[in-house]
């Protein structure tokens, strides 16, 4: 048998694997390789709560709230000119809090300090309901620390919907960011993560909308029965650069009609849902070499690049039958949009990110691409803001520009940050007040803004959500997510998944060489998940085409293997495919099956590509078929030609896992690698067709 003499005979459980994989790799073959507040509000007031909130002035009584702020300001001559009137403070403060969205991913009631607390908060406190209703929170976002369950997310949202009601307040912007792809917040098991944008723009020249559309709304469908009525989604950056650290799958294409297309009927199938869509990341993300979550990157295009390229999928978007309920916009410097420069924390001069710029959030946003919906800030804790400006800055500057909206704008982990985030807000309601003398006329943006947020909130009835019990909500929860009725909306994404995965498999070159008929296979994969994935797949494929028994051997590559080991492994094997991630994969979406050691002292992008051109090179001295996968971006197939015969591109690494405890036996399942290993063996003839150009 092959390999046989480094096979190990025994499963292994979750805690076994590590032992497992100690001797440096993973290894298979076929048949031998055998995971309190809430009560009252829940429990208690069922009845359709009322239309009109006491504490946030309803749209038609903003301009007489507005002429009394203007003339307190304004009528007492005899005060100094610095007096500045409370009531005209708490005016503004009391709409600032509508023009917030906050995140509570992790919260610490012992005092745990702030850049230490990693307790998810799955159960709202009191003590963070009432940051929400006395400060008039507009909205909260979830993260995947959040989320334990259908039953949990309904009544966290519940929760916080119904104190908001029952406070006199407006309904809460409950969002997530799910694009689907590799950002996707909620758990695969209770919604389909599907393969992503780029996995759609590979199905365009067949497909056309439909995969955009049937992603959407089964997003849609899925989320607004568990509370969640926002979705920052979808992305409609144009990913014009290979190296791009931070969109690159999330685009669905780097040519911007096709971008446009796209990302307008993914938006007009998820709004139809009743959730409102996102689009962003404004004036574009995508030819970015920085990653904005730690720096701030810049864009060097003209504006007339500007305007056909980034900006196109906005424009077109924005001017359709079905426009974005919201626009968020990017942290990023666009000199040709506008290159004015402002003093930042520490008295450097910087180009002005997007996100505080009037000339683009108000004068192309609004006036020139005449958008008339919410302008929400990307997180304002990312370090392209946060490096250069303070908190208050940051607000007060992405308000004067134009944002409707600051998403993330404070931390707040525990009971201290809560005393601050009330002194900041404060402070900048200060600020504005002093701002100019006709702040709060009629046409001021500040009064206009919180206008619009009050229509939107209307306009997608955000208090259906607590109209009806919550035990109405979880009998939807478990009906939809039914395993055992074949119509269940679980059911129908499973089968959207599967068919996204199929339909997006696209042979990059090599299509002659195929079908791949061997029965010796030794893979190079990303990590031990893939690894098992991949066999798993492998196995499934060869089992309809072929009645031969398959040997299957396996490296993965957190760490490295031996060289002496691998070219042993080689030599006995016929076929190598190499599976890539680039850029790399985050230690998170590794899957927790590799050792401890192998993740803390991961091999680089750089070792990993290298280890495998190695492998390839050796594979084709040797006159194996070599097969090169890119399940992330496909560009390295380009530079591979020379050593590869075979190049079949995925767009998506999505993995689930059953860990199915005491019986020694972790499931690990991918639909993109099922599709790959099916196109390999001759199961299936690849329909996609790369959205992106390898040259």
């Amino acid at each position: 048998m092959l390999f046989q003499q480094v096979i190990c005979k025994k499963r292994t459980s979750v805690l076994g694997l590590s032992h497992f994989l100690s001797g440096i790799l993973v290894l298979f073959s076929v048949g031998i390789f055998a995971a309190s507040a809430t009560a009252n509000a829940l429990n208690g007031d069922t009845s359709t709560p009322s239309a009109t909130n006491t504490e946030s002035p309803p749209i038609n009584a903003t301009k007489a709230s507005a002429n009394k702020i203007t003339a307190k300001k304004a009528g007492d001559e005899t005060a100094s000119a610095k007096t500045i009137s409370s009531e005209a403070v708490s005016a503004v403060k009391n709409m600032l809090g509508q023009k917030i969205i906050l995140d509570f991913r992790y919260f610490c009631e012992d005092g745990t300090p702030s850049s230490r607390c990693r307790t998810p908060m799955t159960e709202i406190p009191p003590s963070l309901l009432n940051v929400l209703s006395t400060h008039n929170i507009g909205g909260v976002i979830l993260f995947s620390e959040n989320i334990q369950n259908a039953e949990q997310l309904i009544t966290l949202n519940y929760t916080m919907q119904r104190h908001m009601v029952n406070a006199g307040r407006q309904p809460l912007f409950i969002a997530v960011d799910q694009e689907g792809g590799r950002v996707a917040r909620l758990p695969s098991d209770m919604l389909s993560p599907f393969a992503g944008n780029m996995a759609i723009g590979a199905t365009f020249h067949q497909r056309g909308h439909a995969f955009a559309q049937s992603v959407a709304s089964h997003i849609g469908q899925m989320l607004l029965p568990l509370g969640v009525n926002t979705n920052f989604a979808p992305s409609v950056d144009v990913n014009s650069e290979p190296k791009n650290p931070v969109i690159n799958l999330r685009s669905f294409s780097e040519k911007p009609e096709q971008v446009a297309a796209l990302g307008q009927a993914f938006v007009s199938a998820m709004q139809s849902t009743g959730i409102l869509a996102a689009i962003k990341h404004f004036p574009g993300h995508g030819d970015t070499h920085v990653d904005s979550h730690s720096g701030l990157p810049q864009v060097t295009h003209t504006k007339a690049q500007a305007m056909a390229g980034d900006v196109h999928p906005f424009a077109n978007i924005i001017n359709s039958a079905t426009p974005p309920a919201m626009v968020m916009s990017a942290h990023i410097q666009y000199p040709s949009l506008d290159d004015t420069e402002i003093a930042d924390k520490n008295g450097k001069l910087q180009i002005v990110p997007a996100t505080l710029s009037k000339k683009i959030l108000t004068d192309m946003l609004r006036k020139q691409l005449g958008y008339k919906g919410l302008v929400v800030t990307d997180a304002l804790d990312m370090a392209g803001i946060t490096q250069f400006f303070s908190h208050e800055e940051a607000l007060v500057r992405a308000f004067s520009a134009g944002a409707d909206i600051a998403l993330m704008p404070f931390t707040i982990r525990n009971k201290k940050d809560i005393n601050a985030f009330s002194k900041l807000l404060n402070n900048v309601a200060v600020r504005l007040v002093n701002t100019s003398s006709d702040l709060f006329s009629e046409s001021a943006f500040l009064v206009s803004s919180y206008n619009r947020i009050l229509k939107a909130k209307q306009q997608f009835n955000l208090e259906s959500f607590v109209s009806k019990p919550v035990s109405w909500w979880l009998d939807e929860a478990k009906e939809n997510n039914s395993i055992d009725n074949p119509n269940s909306l679980k059911n129908k994404g499973i089968q959207i998944e599967k068919a996204l995965s199929k339909a997006s498999v696209s042979v990059l070159y090599g299509k002659g060489k195929l079908p791949v008929t061997s029965t010796r296979w030794l893979a190079l994969m990303p990590d031990a998940a893939r690894c098992l994935a991949f066999e798993s797949a492998l196995i499934r494929a060869s089992s309809k085409s072929t009645n031969k028994p398959l040997e299957f051997a396996c490296l993965p590559l957190t760490a490295l293997p031996k060289k002496q080991l691998a070219m042993m492994l080689l030599k006995q094997a016929e076929v190598l495919v190499v599976g890539n991630i680039n850029p790399l994969h985050a230690n998170y979406e590794l899957g927790g099956l590799d050792l401890p050691e192998h993740i803390k002292h991961r091999a680089s992008e750089s070792d990993v590509m290298a280890f495998s051109k190695m492998m390839m090179t050796a594979a084709k001295t040797q006159n194996k078929t070599v097969v090169f996968a890119p399940l992330r971006m496909p560009y390295e197939a380009n530079d591979l030609k020379n050593v590869t015969d075979i190049a079949i591109a995925t767009f998506s690494y999505a993995i689930s896992i059953d860990k199915q405890v005491g019986k020694g036996d972790n499931k690990v399942t991918s639909y993109s690698l099922n599709a790959l290993a099916d196109v390999l063996v001759g199961n299936a003839v690849a329909e996609g067709r790369a959205p992106v150009s390898l040259e």
